[in-house]
């Protein structure tokens, strides 16, 4: 689904499957990027959106992750197996995908999945820059949902998109090693900045207009209330 020019997002549960995060496409001009990558279970669905864009997924050179969890980046060992791609998180969270950490990854905790051990070839930094033909791409560190969290920020056609990932309404647990302190310091991090747009890690396809409202929204209303009745998505529930 086209939310720019050169921007698209080709993974979550109304465009592959319900486990998936959002991924996006970029298109650089001379090679591709992913922005997260899906889960194993809607892997197919995403390399057939990606093919119906008209791009051949063998020229994405890298998946560019917001963290280390299933829903985002558990499909990077089937993209690295099948195209070559090379895989970047920021260091705090690349030892859990490196190992396939069930429980830090989520992949058992939510999803009742195993997470494919995935090599990391590289290791994002705060204030890390991308720049290509048709945009730039930077860094933000952002822990607080996971340690090595982190957003970015892409200017495309004049425009600021916040690529949030979970940082804003993702779910915290001591299990994935969330911290409320530097999370609410991550959210003042964001707000100092101005966005025209974002996109968020659960969600159908849509750009998100009003962004720096929506920002302080989310900062003023962060951990007002936690609710430990989360519903897994591996388990079913009568209630």
């Amino acid at each position: 689904m086209k939310l720019l020019n050169n921007f698209f997002q080709v993974a979550g549960p109304a465009l592959s499957h319900r486990f998936d995060a959002t991924a996006y496409l970029l298109d650089g001009g001379k090679e591709l990027l992913l922005i997260d990558c899906g889960t194993p279970e809607g892997y197919n669905d995403c390399i057939s959106n990606i093919r119906k864009l008209g791009y051949n997924p063998a020229d994405i050179s890298f998946i560019l992750g917001t963290h280390g969890h299933y829903d985002h980046v558990g499909a990077a060992a089937l993209f690295k197996r099948d195209f070559g791609c090379k895989l970047y998180l920021h260091e705090a969270d690349a030892q859990r995908v490196i190992d396939g950490d069930g429980l830090k990854t989520t992949a058992w905790l939510l999803y009742g999945s195993s997470f494919p051990p995935c090599a990391v070839d590289g290791f994002l930094k705060d204030g890390d820059v991308f720049k290509y033909d048709n945009f730039t791409l930077e860094v933000l560190h952002t822990p607080g949902h996971t340690p090595g969290s982190v957003c970015y920020i892409l200017t495309i056609q004049g425009i600021r998109v916040l690529i949030a990932g979970d940082t804003i309404y993702g779910g915290f647990s001591m299990h994935i090693g969330s911290s409320e302190e530097r999370w609410r310091e991550s959210l003042d991090k964001i707000c100092s900045h101005h966005f025209d747009a974002m996109v968020i890690g659960h969600s159908n396809p849509v750009l998100l207009a009003d962004a720096d409202a929506r920002l302080r929204d989310a900062r003023a209303s962060f951990a007002n209330y936690y609710n430990p009745w989360f519903k897994n998505f591996k388990d079913e529930y009568k209630y």
